[in-house]
């Protein structure tokens, strides 16, 4: 179990999410919790969803034990994402609310499937934390350029796609 009140973040995190004071568990643990139950809206958590979100947190330097309790252990079908954004303090380093519906959606659409019902779940974070549907379907779009670019910077190496 965690005892820090927070943690150091990598350059990773620096880099992709310029991220520079430590992040608070308390925080961490909600906002985990919060993208989990997202991608499990459609009532499945695929491997390759819960994959991509596990290396996503080590890269950014999430403890271990946070990672274990609230991402792997944490069972996201059903849970109430009201409850659980109204659990965040919002003394986070970043605009954490677009990170945090950014990181829902590369996680939900990891396992090459983004449902309905992962979308509409996107959607009522959005709304309940005061995000316009322009910056909800401005993320959407990140995430599919990126992924986009992923596949070209394959091809061009001349790999499986």
């Amino acid at each position: 179990m965690v005892t820090e009140t927070s943690f150091k973040v990598t350059p990773y995190a620096q880099k992709k999410y310029n991220v520079t004071a430590p992040i608070s568990t308390d925080v961490a643990r909600n906002y985990l919790k919060v993208i989990v139950a997202i991608a499990s809206a459609d009532n499945e958590l695929a491997q390759k969803e819960l994959d991509w979100f596990v290396e996503e947190q080590n890269l950014v330097g999430v403890p271990s034990d946070l990672i274990e309790e609230n991402i792997i252990k944490f069972d996201g079908k059903g849970a109430d994402i009201e409850q659980l954004l109204a659990g965040i303090h919002y003394d986070f380093p970043i605009n954490f609310r677009r990170c945090m519906l950014y990181q829902a959606i590369k996680m939900s659409r990891a396992d090459g499937v983004y449902h309905d019902k992962e979308k509409a779940a996107v959607a009522r974070a959005a709304q309940i934390l005061g995000i316009e549907r322009s910056v909800v379907a401005s993320l959407e779009s990140l995430v599919e350029i990126e992924e986009s670019a992923d596949r070209l910077r394959l091809a061009i190496f001349e790999t499986d796609v």
